[in-house]
């Protein structure tokens, strides 16, 4: 299988994220990708590659403009900040009420306006890392929507599954997901399935009105689980889009005979969406090791998992959301990615 890098990642290293007022070790680190590389050389069947930077053009198929400039520019600003100016900047005003759509041009405002949290900062860094993961998922898309590979990983952070069409939030700046779906749409019917422990509102949000992308999510229930204001099971589209939007929403706790019986139910829909590609938001976060997951999920099980999601035999791009504990994410992509590919290689063998 083909890995696609994210060479910018380690610009964007936020030290420390804001948890209820306290300000705590950032869980969206650097390491994360390199431990998640480490394992899979050890494997010696990947082939990595970087992908070349695309255009604010192409980030725009999803993303408003405005949203766009607004990361860059706020980006730039902090890589000039001298002396005792603050190298990160957070939201402090989340705006609300008739005039939050028509705000000025610059200001605190803005931050609020374009973050919907206090996890989710910038750095001088923040742009390029965000436009080299959006780069890689792009890559993914055009390998395997061109039929050059059947699956394609993204191995990238800060992960994308979070972002709005005009807001960050949950570590997340641009939504991988949602390009790599926007891009194979143009090609045929794409299914968007997001198994991580945490709702993917933001693939929701950009997708809610299409007919042609149909957005799944398994995730723990949003009445106990960040981002808590999206993942219900009434979400189910709006307009053209009407039934195209499905949620799983699990209890705290789930293990894998539930989680088995609700990923079961997703492949369905999936299957009778017919769709021509696949695109998969894989997150390691559902772990029962994890920090902020609230899952128990075995690392064995993640095997498993790929294994059931193979069976569609469907070009596949994935792209790498959460997962958070350092001694085994790394296990856990392995178990996953090879799990797929087995029972991929499996299916296309029997043909």
């Amino acid at each position: 299988m083909r890995v696609i890098l994210n060479s910018c990642h380690d610009s964007h290293a936020p030290p420390v994220e804001v948890e209820n007022g306290a300000v705590i070790p950032c869980f969206e680190c650097p390491a994360r990708m390199a431990i998640i590389r480490s394992a899979l050389e050890a494997i010696g069947s990947y082939r990595f590659e970087e992908a070349e930077f695309v255009t604010e053009d192409e980030i725009a198929a999803i993303h408003d403009r405005s949203y766009i400039r607004y990361l860059s520019d706020t980006a730039a600003e902090l890589r000039r900040a001298r002396g005792n100016t603050p190298r990160m900047q957070w939201p402090t005003v989340f705006p609300y009420g008739p005039n939050a759509s028509s705000l000025p041009a610059g200001g605190r405002a803005l931050r609020g306006k374009y973050c919907f949290d206090t996890y989710t900062p910038i750095l001088g860094g923040t742009f390029a890392a965000a436009m080299s993961g959006a780069s890689a998922a792009l890559r993914a898309a055009e390998l395997v929507g061109g039929g050059v590979e059947r699956s394609v990983f993204v191995l990238t952070r800060p992960p994308g599954h979070h972002a709005e069409r005009d807001r960050s939030g949950g570590y997340c700046y641009f939504n991988n997901a949602s390009l790599a779906a926007e891009r194979l749409a143009k090609l045929g019917r794409v299914a968007v399935l997001d198994i991580d422990a945490h709702h993917g509102n933001g693939t929701q949000h950009i997708f809610y009105d299409r007919s042609d992308v149909l957005t799944i999510s398994l995730h723990g229930d949003p009445a106990t689980l960040y981002p808590f204001f999206s993942g219900y099971t009434h979400e189910t589209g709006t307009g053209m889009g009407i039934g195209a939007n499905r949620n799983f929403p699990l209890p705290p706790a789930t293990g894998p005979k539930e989680f088995r019986i609700a990923l079961d139910a997703a492949l369905e829909v999936v299957q009778r969406f017919q769709p021509a590609f696949l695109v998969l938001a894989f997150g390691a976060d559902t772990h029962e090791d994890d920090p902020i997951g609230g899952f128990k999920l075995p690392t064995p099980f993640f095997r498993a998992m790929g294994m059931k999601i193979g069976e569609l035999n469907l070009p596949t791009v994935i792209t790498q959301e959460g997962g958070y504990h350092l001694d085994v994410i790394g296990g856990c992509v392995v178990e996953f990615l090879q799990g797929l590919a087995m029972n991929e290689t499996k299916v296309v063998g029997q043909e």
